[in-house]
């Protein structure tokens, strides 16, 4: 068992990683984690410092773990953690995808095998509660090529994007361009300069010179500060600014980011293959499962987001059934923040859960776009929580569901918890429109009115139909 209380210099990698990965997951999930790595305390050698300073790192952050001796084969990793505060256990085999470049991320960080295996291992428990970042939004003159397009124009740009001096800007784009395809990442530009000269800028590049042409969800230029252009970018693709990550050359504009918006990731580096290198090692865009749905991602999103530009949304429809034991219910009130009841965590027993998918015409399932728990005897019908994934506003969902529930309560009285939480702007928003029917009781919930103005009035702001199985 390894757990010695050792002060040692900062590794600046542990540092970031704390800081903007595990000190973040604490305003969403409070809760504290046991973890037993097993199979590692052979590979600690005795002048590591960084290894037992991580850990204490991450008990003051609510990780309590320790390394255990096991077989020590480096390749088969076990490890098992407790929730403390419902006692879930949970039991994983990690394995390590690719020993080579685990050795080489070793080496450029200055951190120990152990250490590196540490990170990944609690970012993916992290992972399986809550991915914090789902955007990367960059800057583009001296970030994603060499140069300063409103001085030296396009034609320079491109020379400079075909010459042996753009290979680190080439690399850092194709690097983007992964993630944003094997994990749905969304990728958007936030540039000083003029809109207009930028997108003929981008028209004007081929994949070759600008490999992520075709990859970006998102472009935002002009002259504002970059939060305040951040925050644009954030609401354009639905998520919140503290799942997003910025990347600039210029140290003052990283800063004003910073000032203003301290939830956003906002990393130092002097060049490339540092910034690659502290976006991996700090785990940023770790997943603990890859799955179809989240590659799919970026393209649904896009899909719906043309189609809202265009004021057109074709028929969709939605299917309903029961969530047995809670489980994709609560997996996710913890990855939702913008449209969520309430950030309480403790149920009832006997509680139920419905989650809700969306599909289209043909049958092409869109995936589960909201979730409701919720309990009921003969005269009431609980709402303990309600929650809608970012990717399916503005489609008539949230009414759809209102309706549902003014079914499922067949004429009994309906009472939802509710507490703004800061970030659910979208509940309160939904509160606000039909404030004619939430009106809060003595002990602080919302009791929802209905009639039949009000039932027709909400009816009229969705044309989501159930889905029958054809």
């Amino acid at each position: 068992m390894i757990m010695v209380k050792i002060e040692s210099p900062v590794n600046k990698y542990i540092d970031t990683y704390i800081n903007n990965y595990v000190k973040p997951f604490r305003n969403f999930i409070p809760s504290k984690y046991i973890v037993n790595i097993g199979g590692l305390a052979g590979f600690i050698v005795a002048d590591d410092h960084d290894v037992p300073f991580l850990l204490n790192k991450l008990q003051a952050y609510g990780f309590d773990v320790t390394i255990s001796k096991g077989q020590d084969t480096i390749d088969e990793i076990q490890v098992e953690y407790t929730i403390e505060e419902n006692g879930k256990n949970e039991l994983f085999e990690y394995r390590i995808e690719n020993l080579i470049s685990t050795i080489y991320l070793s080496s450029k960080t200055g951190m120990s095998i152990v250490g590196i295996l540490v990170m990944q291992i609690i970012s993916l428990i992290i992972c399986k509660s809550k991915t914090i970042y789902k955007a990367i939004i960059i800057d583009l003159d001296d970030t994603v090529w060499k140069g300063t397009l409103a001085e030296d124009g396009i034609n320079t740009i491109k020379q400079n994007l075909r010459s042996n001096e753009a290979y680190p800007f080439i690399a850092f784009m194709r690097f983007i361009q992964v993630m944003a395809k094997e994990l749905g990442l969304y990728v958007a530009i936030c540039s000083r300069n003029d809109s207009e000269t930028v997108l003929s800028a981008i028209d004007k590049l081929n994949e070759k010179e600008f490999p992520l042409k075709g990859q970006i969800d998102c472009i935002v230029a002009n002259y504002n500060d970059k939060s305040k252009n951040i925050k644009a970018i954030a609401k354009q693709l639905s998520i919140l600014t503290n799942a997003c990550v910025f990347v600039d050359d210029n140290q003052l504009v990283r800063d004003e980011v910073r000032q203003n918006l301290p939830e956003v990731f906002v990393p130092d580096w002097d060049n490339h293959e540092e910034l690659v290198t502290l976006l991996v090692t700090c785990c940023v865009f770790d997943r603990f499962e890859l799955s179809l749905k989240s590659r799919n991602r970026k393209r649904l999103y896009a899909i719906l987001q043309q189609e809202r530009e265009k004021n057109y949304l074709p028929q969709l429809f939605v299917k309903v059934r029961n969530d047995i034991n809670n489980v994709e219910a609560f997996r996710l009130y913890a990855k939702s923040n913008q449209f969520k009841f309430t950030d309480k965590k403790e149920f009832y027993n006997g509680c139920k859960s419905l989650i809700f998918e969306i599909y289209r015409d043909n049958g092409e399932n869109l995936g589960i776009c909201s979730a409701v728990t919720y309990m009921e005897d003969g005269k009431n019908v609980h709402v303990l929580n309600w929650s809608i994934s970012c990717r399916y506003f503005e489609i008539g969902l949230e009414e759809y569901i209102l309706l549902y529930i003014i079914t499922l309560s067949e004429k009994r009285a309906i009472t939802f918890t509710f507490n703004n939480t800061g970030y659910n702007g979208k509940t309160v928003s939904l509160i606000e429109k039909y404030k004619n029917n939430f009106i809060k009781n003595k002990d602080g919930n919302l009791i929802f009115l209905t009639n039949v103005q009000s039932i027709s009035d909400i009816r009229l702001n969705t044309n989501l139909k159930e889905y029958c199985n054809k």
